[in-house]
């Protein structure tokens, strides 16, 4: 860790205070930040999931013998023009495997994957670059839904979807480097080794949406990422310093916090104004356009108590094994292993489950790390989980109606507003994980309304 590494670590805040008067402790971050990037080679055999995203599952397009190459497009749809379709790509050369149903990380449902057998570590882009200066709007547009780009923040929206909506509709764009997840650095350590690809990113969103303002939304105290600022200040892009709090990097909040706009809950930020996405899409879209590289890849932070923090550049539809072994904590050393943030991702029972886009950590917890959620006990209604919802939900009787399959009372206690950041589970005494259930309701409610 060089000394300017310490610097910055040493202005780290120590927690994220919340509602309802608790601390979100942030040693994890602390303990990444100064990690650079190390890059995961490819494993032998990679499982992409052909969902990838908010929205339909794309069908195959390759055949069991098909040569692909890295970047090449091995999922897409019968219908090109379908708005929320977002296509997926193999993150290596090699041949097609099999394509087989298998449980998906995030939904727990049976869906689709494709394996590949890796042939070699190569990276050559796929797709030309394009010079925005010459390309239309629409074109590029087009190359970020063809690289299949969509939010790396943890929503996996479609990129191509919230420019469009947001296009000539908006004055102001956010860029999202709250990074709340408290056992993530990645966003951080990316803003410090690629601060000016990150910055033409955030440059193009706003030239393809026609907004007149950027505004860099952080909660990184000033000398931080130095380098990040001192570009920031050169092409004249606010600085918004936000409050130490883990809940105000969901973008609605972030939009009242900067803006000082409340966006309604059956309406979207661009609705008042503003359009908010995260800074490692922003890296996502200057690469695919300029370089012609395809979202195969990203960053996530590794964590565990016995090695400490890391930060991984790792290929979409890597197992889980693979990153463990990289970085030499065997999956037999952990008690269990939590996918994506520690607040709303969750624990993994095979080692061999694929990445995602979605992904922005791996966490290994200990045998004298307990279960969060082990020995459960009724709910005894103390209203705590109510106190700490950033939107003022009430997670118990949502999970009351939830059992009871009760869709009118879900609608009028507007299920669909949750953020799934998680703080209910955290806080309740009872030990109730409120997180899959408030996302089931969201489902039930979701699926009764298409």
């Amino acid at each position: 860790m060089t000394d300017e590494d310490k610097l910055n670590k040493e202005k780290i805040h120590r927690s994220f205070k919340e509602k309802g008067g608790f601390e979100l402790d942030l040693h994890m971050k602390r303990e990444s930040i100064g990690d650079p990037f190390s890059e995961v080679p490819p494993a032998k055999e990679m499982t992409v999931f052909l969902r990838q995203h908010v929205g339909p599952e794309p069908d195959p397009i390759v055949d069991i013998g098909d040569e692909v190459r890295y970047g090449q497009k091995i999922g897409g749809y019968e219908d090109p023009e379908q708005e929320w379709a977002v296509p997926v790509h193999s993150p290596v050369n090699g041949i097609v495997k099999e394509i087989k149903q298998m449980e998906h990380p995030v939904s727990g449902n049976q869906e689709r994957a494709i394996v590949i057998e890796t042939e070699d570590d190569e990276k050559e882009p796929f797709y030309d670059p394009i010079d925005p200066e010459e390309a239309s709007r629409e074109e590029l547009l087009e190359r970020v839904k063809e690289a299949g780009v969509v939010g790396l923040g943890g929503a996996i929206c479609p990129t191509h979807v919230k420019l469009s909506q947001a296009k000539d509709r908006v004055s102001h764009l956010i860029i999202n480097a709250k990074e709340s997840d408290p056992n993530v650095a990645c966003d951080v350590r990316l803003m410090i080794e690629k601060p000016k690809k990150m910055i033409d990113g955030m440059k193009l969103m706003a030239h393809i949406i026609g907004a007149d303002n950027i505004v860099f939304a952080t909660r990184t105290q000033e000398g931080e990422i130095p380098e990040f600022e001192r570009l920031l200040k050169k092409e004249n892009i606010d600085i918004a310093r936000v409050r130490p709090n883990y809940s105000i990097g969901y973008g609605r909040l972030l939009v009242t916090e900067i803006l000082n706009k409340e966006v309604p809950h059956d309406e979207h930020s661009v609705d008042v104004g503003a359009l908010v996405h995260n800074v490692g899409t922003a890296y996502a879209i200057s690469k695919a356009i300029r370089e012609g590289e395809s979202l195969v890849s990203r960053g996530l932070t590794y964590y565990s108590k016995d090695i400490g923090g890391k930060n991984l550049w790792v290929r979409i539809g890597t197992p889980v094994s693979q990153v463990l072994d990289f970085v030499d904590a065997p999956a037999r050393d952990f008690e269990r292993v939590a996918l994506g943030s520690i607040m709303m991702g969750s624990s993994i029972s095979d080692p061999s489950v694929p990445l995602l886009k979605a992904h922005a950590g791996v966490t290994g917890f200990m045998e004298e790390e307990p279960h969060p959620y082990e020995d459960k006990t009724w709910c005894i209604r103390c209203g705590y989980c109510n106190t700490v919802c950033p939107m003022d939900l009430y997670p118990q009787l949502i999970m009351k109606a939830e059992k009871k399959g009760d869709k009118k009372r879900l609608e009028k206690l507007k299920v669909d507003a949750c953020m799934d950041c998680g703080l209910c589970s955290f806080v309740c005494p009872a030990r109730i994980n409120y997180k899959p259930i408030l996302r089931r309701a969201k489902s039930e409610m979701w699926e009764s309304e298409n």
